[in-house]
């Protein structure tokens, strides 16, 4: 099956396992990892389909990697058990389950030719944008993959695709009505008055007992564990090293020139002087219309004067006045389509209309035009020898490392490989998950590539640019949790903490209870001696609250907010302690802006729609399946 495949066919780095993970899955399925023994052979049954044990834990494990590479010091086994990641993954192989039954169900299979064409299409498997058959053929090995089981595994994540694509394209209809309220909503401005309660400011008034102290350690012991230390020892693959030794052909810098010949061009550029009359968030649509008027002012000056310097001098707002709004050269993607597609039709010595941007109202005049130009071979064919003895140099050390984690998968000695190779062989002292690393730094890849290994045992190759290496553990502490004779200080400090907490919470809420029973809350804020503040006007879903903070949390508590209910229902928490708001100011959208966004707007609640929609169908897919789960192995 699938032979044209398999006679153009390439290798990669392990890394592309990833990778292609990322591209072909549409839930978060699979991956490649180590697996822990276990007595129990599967982890679910979904309607007599088994999922076996190493699926699940292959998912699980390769979940925390990503986890770790993307976090780096702030990842925590806390923070795996708290986000619920084992039920998680479980959730999403079921899922998986029941959408191949439903798709075979409905008919919907993947052809040879479009399996084929995916594949081919991965990048990690290209070489110059063509499909190379030994980057193929070095990924299965390193996965340990038969050509069957990948392309099995590709056809269902095809598959896969293809039935939530089905299910997604007839449920996104939004109509005129939504689409307005949403805008309206979205786009109307408030602005709150509130107090703010500190717990920092209570620590004072209370202290932690030895109970205390000891039942906090007892319920808290995981947030102070001493992390795992381990010690590597690696062999290092240096590009560099190679890059002396390849030989880089005339034939060779001419097809590269002649195959990329639009990246060696200077794209077409402009200098450009630049008026800014400047509008804030907290404008009203009154001033904003002042300030465009006043720009159009300006225009008509600058249409009437050959000095458009003095003019920027003079009126503009931006950090470049001074030196008469001189932009420089400025190429397409540093200014916004919008005014680009204006600014590269205009000629030198013209000058633009008023034009709106998020900053303010500009006015643009072309000083000088430079057009597009393809640079020679003879101008760029030192630049390519380089670039191809760089690709040259990285893809021999590449395979080098694939060579030899081949060589030592049983051995794992890599100090005998190291004397016989004459390959560079370093060993790190004790470190832990966001320690700087000699030679290396902080490098996430790093720290899940170690710290996922057993004593003696060797990774796959690390590619950490430039470099690729080869990782060994050769020494570890394993993570503790100390006595509280250790940690009894800091202990103390979270007891205090926490009683500090409770007691600024209650405040809150006394403060809270107060307002709403219809008391005014500058009498409150006087009478309990906290300062009255104000936010200023802003949107309700900016994300972030000015003088508050990021809004995520209490975003239904802003959206709540109404002129005749403007008292919050609940005090809001942030990381600075505690909030009581009051909505005391409202701005309504400016409805005239719709029809301008309203095309953006519908494809994202469009979106969200066929989100919903997919989802009610997964609920309703879960609910008529028999579904039985291996309760030792979640507990486990």
């Amino acid at each position: 099956m699938l032979r044209i495949l398999r006679e153009h066919a390439s290798s990669w780095m392990l890394k592309a396992i990833l990778i292609l993970v990322a591209l072909s899955f549409v839930l978060f399925f699979g991956g490649y990892a180590y697996f822990k023994d276990k007595k129990v052979t599967y982890a679910a049954k979904v309607n007599e389909v088994t999922i076996e044990w190493r699926e699940y834990n292959d998912a699980f494990q390769n979940a925390i990697k990503q986890y770790r590479e993307a976090l780096g010091p702030s990842y925590s086994e806390k923070m795996i058990e708290e986000l619920g990641l084992k039920d998680k993954i479980l959730d999403n192989l079921i899922a998986k389950v029941l959408i191949l039954q439903e798709a075979k169900r409905l008919g919907l299979s993947i052809p040879d030719g479009e399996l084929r064409g995916a594949i081919e299409s991965v990048p990690a498997f290209q070489v110059n944008g063509q499909f190379d058959k030994r980057s193929y053929e070095r990924f299965l090995r390193l996965s340990r993959l038969t050509p069957e089981e990948f392309e099995q595994s590709q056809r269902e994540s095809l598959l896969l695709s293809k039935a939530v694509s089905l299910i997604k394209m007839n449920s996104g209809k939004v109509s005129d009505e939504e689409a307005l309220e949403t805008y309206l909503f979205e786009n109307e401005r408030i602005d709150l008055t509130f107090l703010k309660i500190i717990p920092d400011s209570f620590k004072g008034q209370v202290n932690a007992n030895e109970i205390e102290i000891k039942d906090a350690y007892q319920k808290h012991q995981e947030e102070f564990r001493i992390p795992a230390f381990v010690q590597i020892q690696y062999l290092l693959f240096r590009p560099s090293d190679f890059e002396i030794k390849v030989q880089v052909s005339s034939d060779e810098i001419k097809r590269y020139y002649d195959s990329r010949k639009d990246t060696f061009k200077i794209p077409k550029q402009v200098r450009v002087k630049d008026i800014l009359i400047k509008v804030g968030a907290e404008d009203s649509s009154n001033k904003i219309e002042e300030k465009k008027k006043k720009a159009e002012e300006i225009l008509e000056k600058a249409k009437k004067t050959k000095d458009f310097g003095s003019l920027a001098k003079q009126y503009s707002e931006s950090d470049m006045a001074s030196k008469g709004g001189d932009l420089g050269w400025i190429q397409k993607g540093t200014m916004g389509e919008q005014i680009e597609s204006i600014l590269f039709s205009m000629k030198a010595g013209e000058v633009s209309g008023v034009l709106a941007a998020r900053d303010g109202f500009h006015i643009l005049k072309i000083e000088e035009v430079k057009e597009e130009k393809q640079k020679s071979f003879e101008e760029v064919k030192d630049q390519i020898f380089q670039v191809l003895k760089k690709e040259k140099g990285k893809t021999e050390a590449s395979r080098k490392a694939d060579d030899a984690f081949y060589s030592l998968f049983r051995s794992r000695d890599l100090e005998g490989y190291s004397r016989e190779k004459d390959v560079p062989i370093k060993t790190t002292g004790l470190f832990k998950e966001g320690d700087e690393i000699p030679d290396i730094g902080k490098n996430p890849l790093f720290y899940s590539s170690a710290l996922s290994l057993k004593l003696g045992e060797i990774s796959p190759v690390v590619n950490i640019p430039p470099n690729f290496y080869i990782l060994k553990l050769v020494n570890k502490k394993d993570s503790r949790v100390p006595p509280l004779n250790e940690v009894k200080d800091e202990v103390t400090r979270k007891v205090i903490g926490m009683k500090a907490e409770e007691k600024a919470r209650q405040a809150a809420e006394e403060l809270l209870n107060q307002i709403r029973t219809g008391k005014n809350i500058k009498e409150v804020a006087k009478e309990k001696g906290y300062p009255l503040e104000e936010t200023g006007l802003f949107t309700r879903t900016a994300g972030v609250v000015p003088k508050i903070g990021p809004a995520g949390e209490f975003m239904g508590i802003l959206a709540s907010l109404t002129e005749k209910n403007p008292v919050a229902k609940e005090v809001i928490r942030t990381k600075d302690g505690y909030f009581v708001v009051r909505l005391t100011g409202y701005e309504p959208a400016d409805q005239s802006k719709f029809q301008s966004v309203k095309k953006n707007l519908e494809k994202r609640l469009s979106y969200q729609k066929q989100e919903e929609a997919f989802q009610n169908w997964l609920e309703q897919l879960k609910a008529k399946a028999k579904i039985e789960i291996n309760k030792d192995l979640i507990k486990g």
